[in-house]
């Protein structure tokens, strides 16, 4: 069955420029091109689509209305912004509606690859036995109000880091959180930061919102002494991770808006380990205990719950509306070569990050729960300097054994 896409742009000579490059796909994709995006809302009440792609500035109705309103009629279809705008409130628009961004000018190879990559993944969490699993869970986290509050702000025309850092404001602990988490080690900013909008402005908005998200939801897990416990080792150990998911997206070159997404989704990594832990306490620690055997704690996972923490993490980072880029590297997290089309990523530093890492706190300090995944690592060319990394590794627990 051919996939189904519609591209939206008022710019008619950019709709022939698509036509014309993506015929190439014609035997494998369905493609309808519309210049007006009223055109196309009513096109989509008539027709099925997998996949809407549209541009950011149009004059009737812009990309992230257009979105907004595809998401409230047609929740399974794949939306895409495609657009060379980068206007802070747009970028922010696009937030939660938007499933991936793509910057004007780009190839046929780069559509086609986000394309592949952003239906696999849908295809991933919608598989049968992760949602019998979300489905099973009594004590499934949610987002906290703050932060469905902050994701609507986000969305509002009028947005602005000034209304966002107001609505953090307005709860005590979570700025004290946040600023707290801000000015630590994890963030290394070099002066301290003073209120939240500065906060906003220093981390950028994709950071906040996975702190406050982090925040809300292990407020909403700390229950007892024992719970206590873990969550304040797995808050380190992801903030940890984080900020070395961060500093080899710096090493490897890669830009800001990718650094950001590494932190990020290194940050919220473990949120499954954690919905394990509330549902199964005596069951995932008996896995634990199996890993440090020498058993792969992923499969473990997988036989005793259906899903690995990681693709339950995946799943519910969609469900609220994080970046494909996000999902995607806390899906594939423990083995990214199931991806498609591999490159150097978000995906990429988390893995390295969870692998290279500090030590997993939870269970004997003798397991990590990710392995390295030698084909990824070969397929992306980074043999000799994940080899320096190991070695290095190796040399420094040598050093600190008893």
């Amino acid at each position: 069955m051919k996939l189904s896409i519609l591209f939206v742009d008022d710019d008619v000579n950019l709709l022939r420029g698509l036509r014309r490059v993506l015929h190439k796909q014609r035997d494998d994709w369905e493609i309808t091109f519309l210049d007006s995006p009223v055109a196309a809302l009513q096109l989509l009440d008539q027709q099925e689509f997998d996949v809407v792609v549209s541009d950011m500035r149009m004059p009737e109705l812009d990309g992230a209305s257009l979105l907004s309103e595809v998401e409230k009629r047609h929740p399974g279809t794949v939306r895409v912004v495609l657009s060379g705008y980068t206007e802070e409130k747009s970028v922010l628009r696009t937030i939660g509606p938007t499933h991936q961004y793509l910057a004007k000018p780009c190839n046929t190879e780069d559509i086609v690859a986000l394309l592949d990559r952003t239906l696999e993944l849908r295809r991933m969490l919608c598989s049968a036995p992760l949602r019998k699993l979300a489905a099973g869970l009594h004590n499934l986290p949610s987002p906290s109000g703050l932060y469905h509050r902050l994701t609507a702000e986000m969305r509002k025309e009028a947005s602005s880091m000034r209304a966002i850092s107001e609505i953090i404001g307005g709860d005590v602990a979570m700025t004290a959180e946040v600023l707290r988490i801000t000015n630590s080690a994890y963030f290394s900013l070099g002066s301290r930061v003073h209120d939240v909008f500065q906060a906003v402005r220093l981390l950028g908005l994709e950071t906040v919102r996975a702190l406050v998200l982090t925040v809300g939801i292990f407020r909403e897990f700390d229950k007892s002494p024992e719970h206590a416990a873990v969550l304040r080792d797995l808050s380190s150990y992801g903030l940890s991770v984080a900020a070395l998911a961060r500093r080899l997206a710096r090493e490897e070159g890669l830009g800001e808006g990718l650094r950001d997404q590494a932190f990020c989704a290194a940050m919220l990594a473990c949120i499954g380990t954690l919905v394990f832990f509330d549902a199964f306490p005596a069951q995932t620690r008996g896995l634990l205990a199996r890993a440090e055997e020498g058993e792969d704690l992923s499969t473990l996972e997988r036989e005793a719950f259906g899903a690995s923490q990681a693709e339950l993490g995946g799943y519910l980072l969609g469900l609220w509306g994080f970046n494909d880029a996000i999902v995607e590297a806390v899906l594939y997290q423990d083995m990214p070569s199931a991806c498609v089309h591999p490159d150097r990523s978000a995906l990429t530093c988390l893995h390295l990050a969870r692998v290279f890492g500090p030590r997993w706190p939870l269970g004997s300090k003798t397991v990590r729960p990710v392995s390295l995944d030698v084909d990824y690592v070969r397929r992306l060319g980074m043999e000799a300097k994940v080899k320096a990394w190991l070695a290095a590794l190796v040399e420094q627990e040598t050093e600190s054994a008893p």
